[in-house]
């Protein structure tokens, strides 16, 4: 006698068009629950209308059965009529025991929508029937992770284990709460664990950062290594592992690994300035400007990254990394009143003082109400011999801040001479 079973084992084994023909053969002569388990292999098999028919059929005889309404609900979702799928998941009674299922599909159809408000409420609802219920301290907290609510999200994953949920990703979805509200050497443990069981390029992503950002620089290494060989596209990662390489010490692997990763992602600005950073750093300083303008290349509004990076090298008196930083940038007619600073301290410094002269005039444009910017020319320009100038700006430092006793003991030296 012919089963659903030997309809399943000739749709596995590839005959898909005889058993789709025995199980409608089955379908005029089953019982009840046979016919739910027909309906439900035409939905995984993708068959929605047919599984549409017998659960309709169904609700028929049983109207207000929780099972079907639900059922139906998936196959409106497959259909993408969330609408229709919203009215049958409404319809499960409260005292059903799909009711709260069917709360937690609604609130991903609201969700979906854009209508997180009610997509909360509705898990809000379903969690307060049952607190202890681990799927429902999930669905909750994972809600909230989503909506980057991470305090929020926090008690409710801590609830669903220590309910001993046996929900796959539970762990690995803990760890990324606990990694995004800045715990991570709470979230190490866990991503290490929920890794075991269940790898995905995502939480190996999540494990690599969580790493570096807790110190473990090595580890970081090890499971971006990992991540880079199961997927080299999986561009943001190479940023990561290029500075876990740096903090180790490894710049020739960190260089290598951010010059990597541009040839998987030629226009990201970022990997760009990570790469001219590095080159810089071990003194090459022609491929520095090559990818500086390759990012400028990508996008001219770089400037704020790029005098950032200025501001460090100038903290690390590495005046020539910053000449060269700004080469690409230097003849645009744009106004940049900082670089124009940052160019005049790296020509001083490097005894270029015709260049240095030439910044110094262009910021002081710009500076005229900045006193530590005034101090630095007023001294400059004494260096060059251009005492009247200098008095003149150490009049003008001395009117805004009068309290600076050191610039009116040096004026006053100079009104003596």
């Amino acid at each position: 006698m012919n089963t659903i079973q030997d309809a399943i084992r000739l749709v596995e084994h590839g005959d898909v068009e005889k058993g789709m023909s025995l199980l409608e053969q089955l379908e005029h002569d089953a019982k009840d629950a046979e016919q739910f388990e027909i309906a439900e292999l035409y939905l995984d098999w993708g068959h929605t209308s047919k599984a549409m028919n017998i659960l309709n059929n169904m609700l028929k005889k049983y109207p207000g059965e929780g099972e079907l309404l639900v059922s139906l609900a998936e196959c409106y979702l497959d259909e993408g009529m969330d609408e229709e799928a919203i009215s049958y998941l409404e319809q499960v009674d409260q005292n059903d025991e799909e009711y709260l299922r069917a709360l937690i599909l609604q609130a991903d159809l609201y969700e979906g929508m854009g209508l997180t408000e009610v997509a909360e409420r509705k898990l809000k609802d379903a969690y307060q029937k049952d607190t202890d219920h681990p799927v429902l301290s999930y669905a909750l907290g994972d809600f909230y992770l989503r909506q980057g609510k991470f305090d929020s999200s926090l008690p409710l994953f801590q609830n669903a284990i220590d309910q001993q949920g046996e929900i796959e990703d539970l762990p690995l979805k803990y760890a990324e709460a606990l990694s995004r509200a800045g715990k991570f050497e709470e979230a190490l443990p866990l991503y290490r664990k929920g890794l075991e069981h269940h790898k995905d390029l995502y939480s190996m992503f999540g494990h690599g950062v969580t790493a570096f950002k807790a110190g473990e620089f090595k580890e970081a290494i090890s499971v971006l290594e990992e991540l880079k060989d199961m997927d080299p596209d999986y561009t943001t990662l190479y940023s990561v592992l290029s500075e876990s390489y740096e903090e180790e010490g490894a710049l020739e692997e960190a260089y290598q690994v951010i010059q990597d990763g541009l040839k998987r992602d030629e226009h990201n600005e970022n990997i760009y300035l990570q790469a001219a950073r590095l080159a810089y750093k071990m003194h090459y300083p022609e491929q520095g400007e090559e990818w500086v303008k390759k990012a400028l290349e990508l996008n001219p509004a770089l400037i704020e990254p790029l005098l950032r990076l200025g501001d460090q090298y100038l903290r690390e008196e590495r005046y020539e990394d910053i000449i060269s930083l700004y080469k690409p940038l230097a003849e645009t007619k744009e106004e940049i009143p900082l670089m124009y600073w940052h160019l005049a301290t790296a020509h001083k410094e490097t005894e270029k003082f015709k260049e240095a002269f030439k910044w110094y005039e262009k910021a002081a444009q710009l500076f005229q109400d900045d006193p530590v910017f005034l101090e630095e020319y007023a001294y400059f320009l004494l260096e060059e011999g251009e005492q009247g100038e200098a008095k003149n700006i150490m009049r003008a430092i001395l009117k805004k801040n009068p309290e600076r006793a050191d610039i009116e003991e040096a004026l006053n030296r100079l009104e003596e001479f």
